[in-house]
């Protein structure tokens, strides 16, 4: 189970020593430039697009040869990225920019997702419409989840806070227990037990609607603009694809590292990044695979700034680039 961390002992302690160094692009055999990308996680359907692209050979024919890092709970995404031993990584956007106010030289350059795919899981017998509902509730959810703040200072909520465990069994064990998931995970495995249960997404429009994004050092974007552009767009179309074509390819990719996920779980999440409009967006709102707006990252730095996140003042320049998103992405 993951949830988003700011990572503060880590970035606190010896995190920019490496980073001042220049970052390699070294090319393999076939002239294509190495590329290490770390994700978040275990290799899974949210990783779909990226392993789509690597099974058809999308980064290929950009001249990319694309390894793709598995994560877990330690995967320590943003450190491995600032410190080069991985040139791009993926995590939730609000993490980036808290890092980099804490001096971190880290840009986004491409969104993952439009809207963070983390919501609150809870029984059918007692249903969560609006965050609201959590008011007077206990919740098992990350201590340092950002979007706490957010119920509780913006919205006025108040609800006592358990700690996150990796784990089902509480939520199995108790009608009436509530507790943060993704929505794209733990309500297909929660269903597989017996139970029926609902997720309500987190991300509210004008509230608090972070991105999940593709990101990379400051320096390596420096050096190298062009291979993170060819690495974006390979990586827009793998996604596109596999959502919107057959996704046989990149899930066969990630069976070969997780034979235990069944089909029906990638049938699951798939359909939930669709319906919950997480990776392709919300045409209504003019939103679109990869995109990143400069209006939406200034509303996400000022909300962060006012719940004291940032050590410093931070423009939108020093988060993220638009100039490497394809056509199709603007």
């Amino acid at each position: 189970m993951r949830t988003s961390t700011l990572l503060l002992a880590l970035l606190a302690v010896g995190l920019l020593a490496g980073c001042g160094k220049k970052s390699a692009a070294t090319a393999d055999a076939n002239g294509r430039i190495k590329i290490r990308f770390q994700t978040d996680w275990f290799p899974q359907p949210e990783h779909g697009g990226y392993y789509q692209a690597l099974a058809k050979g999308f980064y290929a024919e950009e001249g990319l040869d694309v390894e793709i890092v598995r994560g877990g709970p330690n995967a320590q995404v943003m450190a491995t990225v600032a410190t080069q031993r991985a040139q791009i990584g993926m995590t939730n956007g609000d993490d980036v920019i808290v890092a980099v106010g804490r001096g971190v030289p880290l840009k986004m350059v491409a969104a993952e997702m439009q809207r963070d795919a983390q919501g609150i899981l809870y029984h059918a017998e007692n249903p969560i419409r609006d965050l609201r509902d959590l008011d007077g509730k206990t919740i098992m959810a990350g201590a340092g989840s950002i979007w706490l703040q957010v119920a509780q200072k913006k919205l006025g909520i108040h609800f006592n806070i358990q700690p996150l465990v990796g784990d089902l069994a509480r939520f199995m064990s108790d009608k009436k227990f509530i507790q943060q998931c993704f929505v794209t995970n733990e309500p297909f495995f929660v269903r597989q037990r017996g139970a029926e249960a609902g997720a309500l997404l987190i991300a509210r429009p004008g509230e608090y609607e972070p991105y999940r994004v593709m990101f990379t050092s400051d320096a390596f974007l420096t050096e190298h603009p062009d291979v993170v552009r060819r690495f974006v767009r390979a990586s827009v179309r793998g996604w596109i694809d596999y959502l919107t074509g057959d996704p046989v390819p990149g899930n066969n990719l990630i069976k070969q590292a997780r034979a235990d996920l069944p089909d029906e779980f990638f049938a699951y999440s798939i359909k939930a990044m669709k319906d919950y409009e997480l990776v392709l967006g919300d045409a209504a709102r003019g939103e679109k695979m990869g995109q990143l707006t400069p209006a939406r990252i200034e509303t996400q730095l000022k909300l962060l700034s006012d719940l004291g996140f940032l050590e410093r003042p931070l423009a939108v320049k020093d988060v993220a680039t638009f100039d490497l998103l394809p056509s199709e992405s603007r």
